[in-house]
C-alpha cells in the first residue's frame, strides 16, 4: 500500500512511518521546517496552510505511485495560554493549521481517490478533557470530529477520526512536570498512552470494520490500551 502521512516529522509520525514501512508499505510523510530522513521513507516538504504545496504533494505521490491508499492527518499545533491572555492571533493559528489545513487534505484526497482511507488526528480534548489554556486547540478537535462525520457524507473514502488521550510524545514530555501530573489526575488517566501502543492501535483501527465517519476513542483503563467509538 502507499501511505501519505501529513505532518509525520513529529515523532509519532515517525513511529508510523518506520512501522508501514517495515511492512512493506510505500510511505511518504510531510514536514514543514523539520525534515526527518528516514531509511526507505519518502520526505516532502508541506506548509498545510497553503493549499498549493498540499496540492503539490498529492500530485507528487500519485504521479509517482499512482494511488495513495491510506491517508493519516497529523498536522497540528498548540499555543497554549490562559483564557483570559488568550490572542486572536494565537486562536486563529491554531484553527487554521489544525483544522483549515486538516480540511483541505480531506478535501483534495477525496478529488484524487475513491475508496480509500483517511485517518484525522482528533483527540479526547475535543470531547471532554479540555482545559482553559488550551481552549483553541480543543475547539480545533472538536471541529476535526464534526467535520470528520460530516466529510464522511460526502466523501467516498472511508473516514475515521481517532481521538487519543496523553499521549508520551517529545511534546508532552516537554510540558511543566507538575501541571502534566495535575492533568492526569483531573482527567482520570493513570498514565501517558506510549507511542507504540498508539501505532499499534491506529493500525487496527485501520484494518477494522469501523464504518466511516466513526469517532474512536483511545485511553488508558486498568494500565492497558482502550479502544472505543464514541
Amino acid at each position: 500500500m502507499n501511505i501519505l502521512i501529513i505532518g509525520g516529522s513529529c515523532d509519532i509520525g515517525i513511529y508510523l512511518a518506520t512501522y508501514y514501512r517495515d511492512k512493506e508499505n510505500k510511505v511518504i510523510i510531510s514536514y514543514n521546517k523539520h525534515k526527518e530522513d528516514i531509511p526507505g521513507v519518502i520526505s516532502y516538504r508541506c506548509d498545510v496552510t497553503k493549499k498549493e504545496e498540499i496540492e503539490e504533494i498529492f500530485k507528487y505521490v500519485i504521479d509517482e505511485f499512482g494511488k495513495i491508499d491510506i491517508l493519516i492527518n497529523l498536522a497540528s499545533i498548540s499555543m497554549d495560554n490562559s483564557f483570559l491572555n488568550k490572542t486572536k492571533e494565537e486562536f486563529m493559528r491554531v484553527l487554521e493549521v489544525n483544522l483549515v489545513g486538516m480540511f483541505l487534505c480531506n478535501q483534495i484526497y477525496s478529488r484524487y481517490i475513491d475508496n480509500g482511507i483517511i485517518i484525522n488526528m482528533g483527540s479526547t480534548d475535543g470531547i471532554d478533557t479540555y482545559s482553559e489554556y488550551s481552549i483553541d486547540y480543543s475547539t480545533s478537535k472538536a471541529g476535526i470530529i464534526c467535520m470528520s462525520k460530516a466529510i464522511s457524507k460526502c466523501s467516498n473514502n472511508k473516514v475515521l477520526c481517532i481521538c487519543p488521550n496523553w499521549i508520551d510524545s517529545n511534546s508532552t514530555r516537554s510540558m511543566n512536570r507538575e501541571y502534566l501530573l495535575e492533568e492526569l489526575i483531573r482527567i482520570g488517566q493513570s498514565r501517558l498512552i506510549k507511542i507504540e501502543e498508539l501505532v499499534i492501535g491506529i493500525d487496527k483501527i485501520i484494518n477494522s470494520n469501523y464504518e466511516s465517519g466513526s469517532i474512536i476513542r483511545i485511553d488508558i483503563k486498568d494500565d492497558k490500551l482502550w479502544i472505543e467509538k464514541e
